[in-house]
């Protein structure tokens, strides 16, 4: 085991999805002085990069097939990546059902420019011991562990023993009656947290304990069609990772924000939602093949502010971002009404969830306890 450094203090900005399929220098404009302050800055990088077009992978090649006379899945400005470490990211989760849309090569490549920049990529790798293994980042006398993993992704996107890929933590629906006399009527839906993947993941956080101060889990991951709703599957792998050594877990993935518990003193951000939405196309307020009604929420989101002293995790806490029709990403001001809005909104959320969290409002944040 490792010896621990506990005498430090940092700060940590951890955000949602930021996909640049279009690159524009001033996309991390308005965010970067808050970004940059960071000591860890951490995202979840939801598009692949690379010079030169590669194989969209086969599952997603059919997709195409709904979009007449283009390439949805054709990789990115490599300068997307030098802008992120440019405008402050430390640390990216490429653990998302994006990662693999052009294939193994971009897929690698996409890594490759992070590291590159100076962004240690997460959740993501050459095979499932690298896509499992932690980042370990130090600031300030202070380490902090990063695990990435995604229930979202498409099949054959996962990492083998010899294989490319996305840490996986995937889910098995079941249908289900709530009472006995109705059969066959009206079947609720269910979801279990696969067993393995789960045991990858917690095996994972166990490592991490051994290495750092703060461990931080991120997830790709959550129910779609309905604002409120966590799934089960989630809640029994929050708890899992948690009881395994996690000390915060960074959710997205759903397009829109979704709440937040506290169990056993850690806290759970089930969705930071989107933080940057710079897709392939304009596709107006309902992403392509997403049934979900998104509109305007899905241009809010949550930054967590991490505040560590002593190599312990002092106070969590958020503030509303909001994205402007340029799809540029601001911190809000306690002032703006939308700051309001969104903390009002991720309460109501939260308690109609069933989540347990304590919400004060401090300056230009919401603390969590």
């Amino acid at each position: 085991m490792t010896t621990k450094t506990t005498s430090g203090c940092a700060t940590l900005v951890g955000v949602g999805d930021v996909m640049i399929a279009r690159y524009d220098a001033t996309l991390l404009d308005p965010a970067a002085p808050v970004l940059q302050a960071a000591d860890f800055t951490f995202g979840n990088c939801e598009w692949p990069y690379a010079e030169e077009a590669g194989d969209t992978h086969p599952v997603e090649a059919h997709l195409n097939d709904d979009v007449e006379g283009e390439d949805l899945f054709t990789p990115g400005d490599p300068q997307a990546i030098r802008l992120k470490a440019a405008k402050g990211f430390d640390v990216l989760s490429f653990a998302n059902n994006h990662s693999m849309h052009a294939g193994y090569r971009v897929f690698l490549r996409s890594m490759e420019l992070m590291r590159e920049s100076g962004i240690a990529p997460v959740g993501a790798g050459r095979n499932i011991a690298e896509a499992l293994a932690p980042v370990v980042l130090e600031r300030n006398g202070v380490k902090v562990a990063f695990v990435g993993c995604t229930a979202a992704l498409l099949p054959g996107a996962h990492a083998g023993r010899r294989t490319p890929g996305v840490a996986p933590l995937r889910r098995h629906s079941y249908f289900h009656n709530p009472n006995w006399n109705d059969w066959g009527l009206a079947p609720q839906v269910g979801t279990l947290v696969d067993r393995k993947d789960l045991a990858a993941v917690c095996a994972s956080i166990s490592a991490a304990r051994e290495q750092a101060d703060i461990v931080v889990l991120s997830v790709h991951w959550g129910l779609l069609e309905d604002r409120v709703a966590i799934g089960d599957y989630q809640r029994e792998a929050a708890r899992a990772c948690i009881d395994h050594g996690a000390d915060l877990i960074l959710g997205h993935g759903t397009l829109v924000t979704k709440g937040i518990e506290v169990y056993k003193g850690k806290v759970v951000f089930y969705s930071l939602g989107k933080f940057l939405m710079k897709g392939p196309r304009d596709t107006g307020d309902t992403p392509i093949g997403v049934r979900a009604v998104v509109g305007k929420h899905k241009r809010k989101g949550l930054a967590a502010r991490i505040d560590i002293e002593h190599g312990r995790i002092a106070r969590v806490a958020f503030t509303p971002v909001f994205a402007d029709e340029a799809t540029r990403p601001s911190f809000l001001d306690a002032n703006d009404a939308l700051f309001g809005e969104i903390a009002d909104e991720t309460e109501a959320i939260s308690a109609a969830a069933g989540l347990q969290a304590r919400f004060t409002r401090m300056h230009d944040r919401v603390v969590i306890s």
